[in-house]
């Protein structure tokens, strides 16, 4: 394996769209496998326990999903391997319903492939700090979690970023560092607030309204996931195909999951590296991935759109055990 260059490695993420850029070696296998087996189907308690085990929101925030286009991109591993990975995460998020990048976009889920995982992060975090924290309260999931990031053992270790937004237009609804101080603002407003209309702090805020009487249940802005980074130590992983690699990334990718969740009592990919025999996503995964993206998970508090994900997870559950 090419020694990993950390300056090389983050002059490409620095950049523009990601490649395979390496010949680390991982066994090819772009062959879709079938379903796994479950034995039993879950109870409704049983999909609760999943749910709150492995939902891992922005402290004060809720569920986040992938509202934009998911530009999926490789580092430091063969172009043949890295490309399957690309292709199977890319087919994942497309069953949701999710857009994704055309050939050539900027990279916005990133997988890095390194021979120490802590050293990488950590080495990526000194170069530049701002590639996992943008200091901005509730982007991420915290300082402990970014401390258990950068120093915890993990064959895998993962990081995202998500914003408020608006449902209806993607507009984000909170400033961010750079925004403009002042704007333009209707009159009414300005009166209101005590403000120059034509020079007022208030502009600098994105405002959101929401009509009809959906909104009084439903969140007027969803969290949106912008950025993911997905760190794989080489030395850590086993002996794993590249389905069983993407998929794992998927999961950890497209929801928010929480590193340190015990889900040894789960039939889940999240177990791939912890004694689980698991060839991909399995039925767990998907019911819950298919949960987050349904239009109910859009909840105005964070328990609410739990119990809304459990909720649409435990009746598909319970639909299937009605099929023949």
């Amino acid at each position: 394996m090419r020694k990993f260059c950390m300056g090389a490695l983050w002059a490409v993420l620095a950049l523009s769209a990601l490649s395979s850029t390496a010949d680390a070696q991982v066994q090819p296998d772009v062959t879709v496998l079938p379903d796994v087996a479950v034995q039993g189907r879950a109870t409704p308690e049983a999909v609760r326990d999943f749910v709150d085990r492995v939902a891992a929101p922005s402290p004060g925030r809720s569920l986040a999903q992938w509202r934009s286009s998911i530009c999926p991109g490789v580092v430091n591993l063969e172009r043949e391997a890295a490309q399957a990975i690309i292709d199977r995460v890319s087919q994942n998020a497309s069953e949701l319903g999710l857009q994704t990048g055309k050939p050539g976009c900027e990279s916005n889920l990133v997988v890095v492939f390194a021979e120490d995982g802590r050293a990488t992060a950590q080495g990526l975090n000194q170069a530049n700090p701002k590639l996992f924290r943008q200091n901005v309260t509730g982007w991420d999931a915290g300082r402990a979690a970014f401390r258990a990031f950068l120093s915890d053992d993990r064959p895998v270790r993962w990081w995202s970023l998500s914003v408020p937004t608006d449902p209806d237009t993607g507009q984000r609804a909170v400033r961010a560092p750079g925004d403009q101080a002042g704007a333009t603002v209707d009159l009414a407003l300005a009166l209101m607030f005590d403000c120059n209309s034509a020079d007022c702090p208030l502009g600098a805020a994105p405002m959101i309204t929401r009509r009809g009487g959906a909104a009084r249940l439903n969140t007027a802005v969803v969290e949106a996931l912008f950025k993911v980074i997905v760190i794989i130590d080489m030395n850590e992983i086993g002996s794993v195909n590249t389905t069983q690699l993407a998929d794992y990334v998927s999961m950890v990718s497209l929801a928010q999951i929480d590193a340190s969740a015990d889900t040894a009592a789960f039939d889940t990919v999240l177990n791939l590296f912890s004694g689980g025999d698991t060839a991909g996503l399995t039925e767990w995964d998907r019911s819950y991935l298919s949960a987050l993206y349904a239009p109910r998970a859009q909840r105005r508090s964070v328990s609410a759109q739990v119990e809304a994900v459990a909720e649409v997870m435990a009746r598909g559950e319970m639909k299937a055990r009605r099929q023949p």
